[in-house]
């Protein structure tokens, strides 16, 4: 979820990969910025790799058939396709803008990969601690740890129970922080 293309340098490549090993690998891609350029030469990546692919609007409006790689091509769905997903890619982590919030997919249950650069998110640690994350470094490790996933589902599975776990434990947080500072501010 929320690709750049610093992140799909590596997942494109790893997916195609993979597809090999596990021909029922469908894959819904959601760039960050879905703008008409992030979106082509995404495009052009998918097809060097020779992935299948098609926009989610080109199914929505003309009824095209779902691909190997659907490319989300709007805001506002992430949440949704969480709801559905077995594993997630949380985009951010390979480059310099920051990681994306691997909290909305851990809270579905789903399991979370991401790239190495995390440390301004204290989320991601955790949950790489609780095994419901793992951080990857490279294509390589990308490639190997969603395979692992992949061909061991109920491994998967105990990482998504990780990944909610950790989530249902910290409800409330905001709550009771609001609480403690206004005792504060009361003193």
């Amino acid at each position: 979820g929320s690709t750049w293309g610093e992140g799909e340098r590596y997942l494109v490549p790893a997916l195609a990969r993979l597809r090999g090993r596990h021909p029922e690998l469908r894959v819904v891609l959601v760039p960050h910025e879905p703008t008409r350029n992030h979106l082509m030469r995404l495009e052009a990546h998918l097809a060097m790799h020779e992935l299948g692919h098609v926009r989610l609007s080109q199914i929505e409006v003309t009824g095209a058939e779902p691909r190997e790689v659907i490319v989300v091509d709007r805001v506002g769905v992430l949440g949704e396709l969480y709801a559905v997903a077995d594993v997630a890619y949380v985009g951010g982590g390979f480059g310099r803008r920051g990681l994306h919030s691997v909290l909305e997919p851990a809270a579905l249950g789903v399991p979370v990969l991401f790239g190495p650069r995390h440390a301004n998110a204290r989320e991601a640690g955790e949950l790489i601690e609780r095994g419901g994350a793992i951080a990857v470094a490279d294509g390589a490790a990308l490639e190997a740890k969603l395979g692992a996933w992949l061909a061991d589902p109920e491994a998967r599975k105990v990482a998504g129970a990780a990944a909610l776990s950790y989530v249902q434990t910290n409800l409330g947080a905001g709550r009771r922080s609001a609480e403690l500072i206004l005792r504060l501010l009361a003193e």
